[in-house]
Formats: C-alpha cells, structure tokens, sequence
C-alpha cells in the first residue's frame, strides 16, 4: 500500500513538471512516505526526517515534506519537532499535493491530514516497471484489531466503486500492463458501505474480463471473511494467482481474542484447509506476532504448534511493538523485548525445519 502511494505521489508530481533525481544534493523537494505499523518502521523514518536538515542547511529553498501514517498519527506536533520540515500530508491528503506545496513555496507550513475524500480525488495511475502496476481498491480497516494504528491512521473502511476501478485498470492496461495487485488492509471485504451490490469476488469477476490483464493479484486478507464463493471464483479464474496472503498473527485462541481477531485457530486451519480443498495448487503465506502482551510461553507454543500443522509457503514475523491509540497499548504484561527476540528466532527456526521437510519429500536427498 504504502509503494502505491508513493507511485501516485511520483506520478502526480512528473505530471507537474517535476523531474526524479537519486541524489538529494541536487532536489527542490524531498518527500518521505512513511508507515506507522512498527515502531522500528517509524522510528527509521524519522531518523531519516531529522538527517535531511543538513540538505536544508546547504539549501533553504529546499521544501521537505513527510507523508503517509505517522503525520496521521501524530499530527503537527511534528512541525514543532522538526523546524525544517514545511509539509505534512496523511494518506487521503496525497491529491491536495498540489496546493500543500504552493502553500509550502510561499514560506507556509501546510498539512492536509484528515481529509475525508482524499482516496478518490484523482485517478493519476502510472504503469510501473515490467508492466505491472499496483491499485488500491479500498482505504482504511473497519477490524479494529487491538495491535493495529491503521483505523487511526487511514480511517475506516471506503470502497472505490467498481465502475472507478475498471476504469482505471482499463488506462493501465492501455499503458501495457499485464499484471495487477489489488490492495487493500482487507480486500475481501470489499464493496461494504457501496450504493451498489458488490464483493471482493464480483470485483475479481469485472477485473478478468479485462482483456489486456494476463495477471490478477491481490492482498491482504482476514480469515474472518474468506468465503467459499470467493474461493470458488479463485479457483475458476483463469488470470487469478493461486495464492492467498492470509495472516494468522497467533496460534493462541487466547491471544487471538486479546488481539480481537474474531477467530479461533480451528476457524484459520478449517479456512486453510477448504482453500486448499477448493484450490490444491494454492500457495498460502500469513504473518505471526510475536510477543503480544500477556502471550505465555503455552501460548506462545501453541503458534508453533499451528506452524508444525500448517505447510506455509512463506510467513512474516514480527515482535510485538506498541502503537499509540491502540488498546493493546495498555495491556498489562508486556513481554520483555529479550523474549521477543527469542521466540522471532523460535518461530523463524520451526519455519525453515517444516519447509526443509517439505522439500526433502518432494525431492528425497536434496535438501
């Protein structure tokens, strides 16, 4: 999400006559798009942020702006913060771009940080390299898991109407691209708060008819909404990709209620497995936490345990890090950043041993 915001930042300002340079010596203008998710992800931007002063030093006419979740989150206390900085612009702001910066070019500190239209204000798309591109289909998350800023910081949940959506995969197609990612915090609710009656299966329906478009990807997805008419759709899709970005966070039923994910493990394995049923060839990857606040070494056992059960083929894990506004913030028992590290390592190890095995019994003696 947050690279296909960038493209449509880059996009928007080539269309006003800006050019790209790699070296920061040279720009007018420095933008940095940034994600909230981690504190490591925040904290390195803003680090980054405090190091460009010394571009500003050199150049004054310099404007630096700071975009994406973390002006969402914090707001524009981070002028005061960061004296060089001269534009804030949350992420349904990015189509005011073009007045942040006449504001910016008059001296003006400028914010567009709450905007409630921003998501469809232009439909500046570009095609990205090796003719595929990437498209947002909705903005923000209704789910309000207790871990997670993005509620906070990209709103709640707002569907592009299909016919906008068609449209713009039509302009990219035109441009030669033949592989498209529809993104979204949850794509498989799209089509929620729409006039009209549409899922996320109906929209990968519209989007194969497409004739240009060879490929159609898509992430991220909850367990919560899988459907099987959505798998049903997976699976008869000829340009569809066989692959489901399915994050299970925890293998702890109790962990899992504490992080309001509205499942247990049983429901996230029956939902693996009538994909896996529906779509033998399927492809599944998940994310894990680790570390969440109260999360005991039982609990901690039983996500390696779903780990052993389940054959990944990839996974993503993170150490728990607490975000601002979010309830899991004060939970009480939080896991020593020590025991963090250990278990990553714990569920990094049980991974590469499953994965070992699955490809020894494909090819015996290989591996």
């Amino acid at each position: 999400m947050n690279v296909a915001d960038s493209e449509r930042i880059k996009s928007l300002l080539l269309r006003d006559g800006y050019q790209e340079t790699a070296e920061p010596e040279e720009a007018n203008l420095i933008i940095l798009n940034t994600c909230a998710v981690r504190k490591h992800a925040e904290d390195k931007a803003l680090a980054r942020l405090n190091s460009l002063k010394h571009y500003k030093r050199k150049n004054p006419n310099l404007i630096i702006g700071l975009f994406g979740c973390i002006p969402s989150l914090y707001g524009e206390k981070l002028f005061r913060e960061f004296p060089h900085l001269n534009i804030l612009c949350g992420p349904k702001g990015i189509g005011k771009i073009d007045f942040l910066l006449d504001k910016a070019k008059n001296g003006e500190k400028a914010a567009a940080l709450d905007e409630k239209d921003g998501f469809f204000d232009d439909r500046c798309l570009s095609a990205g390299k090796n003719k595929e591109a990437l498209l947002p289909i909705m903005q923000g998350c209704d789910n309000f898991c207790s871990y997670c800023v993005v509620p906070y910081t990209r709103g709640r949940e707002r569907s592009k109407p299909s016919s906008q959506i068609i449209e713009e995969l039509r302009n990219l197609a035109g441009q030669g691209v033949k592989e498209i990612t529809l993104l979204g915090q949850n794509v498989n609710s799209y089509g929620k708060g729409l006039a009209e009656k549409i899922d996320f299966a109906g929209l990968l329906k519209l989007v194969s008819k497409i004739k240009d478009l060879e490929k159609i990807k898509f992430m991220t997805s909850h367990p919560e909404d899988i459907s099987q008419n959505l798998l049903e759709v997976i699976a008869s899709g000829k340009k569809i990709e066989k692959r489901l970005h399915l994050p299970v966070q925890s293998g702890s039923d109790f962990i899992l209620k504490r992080m309001n994910r509205g499942y247990s493990a049983a429901d996230y394995k029956r939902i693996v497995q009538k994909a896996r049923e529906f779509i033998p060839e399927i492809s599944i990857s998940t994310d894990i936490i680790v570390g969440f606040p109260g999360e005991k070494e039982e609990d901690f056992q039983q996500t390696l345990k779903l780990l052993r059960e389940i054959c990944f083929d990839s996974i993503y894990a993170f150490k728990y890090s607490n975000r601002p506004k979010t309830a899991a913030g004060g939970f009480k028992e939080q896991v020593s950043e020590e025991e963090k590290e250990r278990r990553l390592q714990e569920v990094f190890k049980v991974y590469r041993e499953r994965v070992k095995r699955t490809k020894e019994a494909l090819v015996p003696g290989a591996f």
